[in-house]
């Protein structure tokens, strides 16, 4: 089979792009798979065409905010020989500006051209906190009442929580939405936690993720605990570019602040935390931070977001929970757990055995499944004004 896979990429630091980068490694070990073509977002300092491996070419063809990268798209697409077009989307992949949206119809567009198309979305807007995502109100009922209904056109459409499957059927009437676990390498890695106490904040950022929360929270832990150690690894969202030059400044982050950390160096990240907190104000689907934590035996402070606790309660992950955005229950939550090392040792064994069910096979058994589906209903040009909801294949969960 032969891939196309429309997704931002690494070097480019976004939770889409990690699991984008992730897929399409997996997939290109699996023998069933001749090639993926990945059509990327530029970066700066990565090349514009790169051959990643034997089966793996990544050409950097769109860029972000660009009003043009739907006919950008297109035109890249027409130029494969792809069996099926793969689109890894976040609901400001392409960019914060209203022209950015458009290209959100791609996946239309290659359909009405005859390709076999497959969406993965990993946000929703009607199951978002859009304004503290930075979600205008006009753009996410746009994207929610067209751009959504367009996706749905798609052959097969994935989600990574169960609950969002359940809002398409049911709230929606759709018929083609599988539900695909996020799985995790098979080389995780446990270490012995560090001799320091280590609170570890790793992500994207911006105001719906915020370190100063944490930075409060372990200021007010210092009064006890002197030698208590925060560190904050990652970089901004690119919704909000230039966010932790202020943060660092605000909170005093200058001897917390890691950066960014390439993926070769997580492992060691990890290894040197106690305890990894998730900030999120607004959850923005399953968390990549959750399943590198607790893949690298690390307990898990998160904020008690509807997501993120579809994720614990679908994958069977076991966190320990704080109130969004509230930074006294976030510190006395952080006390309890450092306070408690036997809580956070069941926690990490809970968690290795969770995971030892959620093995990247099955992630790539589910997609490749998603992309050679045979159609069992009529091409769009023959579906008329069906539905865009209705008229797809029924696609079985994996």
């Amino acid at each position: 089979m032969r891939i196309c896979a429309v997704t931002s990429f690494p070097p480019t630091v976004a939770g889409v792009a990690d699991y984008g980068a992730f897929l399409v490694e997996e997939l290109a070990r699996d023998g069933r798979v001749e090639h993926v073509t990945v059509l990327a977002d530029h970066v700066d300092g990565a090349p514009d065409h790169e051959v990643v491996t034997r089966r793996v070419e990544v050409l950097r063809v769109w860029e972000r905010d660009r009003a043009d990268i739907g006919i950008t798209l297109d035109r890249a697409i027409a130029l494969t020989n792809a069996d099926v077009v793969w689109f890894n989307l976040g609901l400001t992949m392409f960019g914060t500006k209203p022209a950015a949206v458009t290209a959100m119809v791609t996946p239309l567009a290659a359909r009405l051209r005859g390709r076999r198309t497959v969406v993965t979305l990993h946000e929703l807007p009607a199951m978002a906190d859009l304004a503290t995502l930075g979600i205008g109100r006009v753009r996410g009922r746009l994207v929610n009442a067209v751009v959504l209904r367009a996706l749905l056109r798609a052959n097969a459409v994935v989600v990574t929580l169960d609950r969002y499957r359940e809002h398409l059927v049911h709230g929606m009437g759709a018929r083609n939405v599988t539900h695909v676990a996020h799985q995790v390498s098979e080389h995780v890695e446990y270490s012995d936690e560090p001799e320091d106490e280590t609170v570890l904040v790793f992500g994207t950022f911006g105001p719906h993720k915020d370190p100063g929360l944490v930075a409060r929270a372990v200021a007010t832990l210092r009064v006890s605990r002197p030698g208590l150690r925060l560190v904050v690894a990652g970089a901004d969202n690119p919704r909000y570019p230039g966010f932790m030059d202020q943060c660092r400044v605000a909170w005093d982050l200058a001897d917390s602040w890691r950066g960014y950390v390439p993926r070769d160096e997580l492992p060691a990240l990890f290894a040197d935390a106690t305890v990894v907190v998730v900030p999120a104000r607004a959850s923005t689907g399953s968390s990549g931070v959750i399943h590198r934590a607790v893949a690298h035996g690390r307990a898990v402070l998160a904020s008690d977001l509807p997501d993120h606790r579809a994720l614990a309660r679908e994958e069977d992950l076991a966190l320990d929970w704080y109130r969004a955005g509230d930074a006294a229950s976030l510190s006395d939550a952080l006390r309890q757990l450092l306070s408690d090392p036997s809580r956070r040792d069941a926690l990490v064994r809970h968690n290795r055995d969770s995971l030892a069910r959620l093995s990247p096979r099955r992630m790539v058994d589910a997609y490749l499944a998603a992309f050679g589906r045979r159609d069992r209903v009529p091409s769009i040009a023959a579906e008329g004004h069906a539905s865009p909801v209705l008229a797809v294949e029924p696609v079985t969960e994996a």
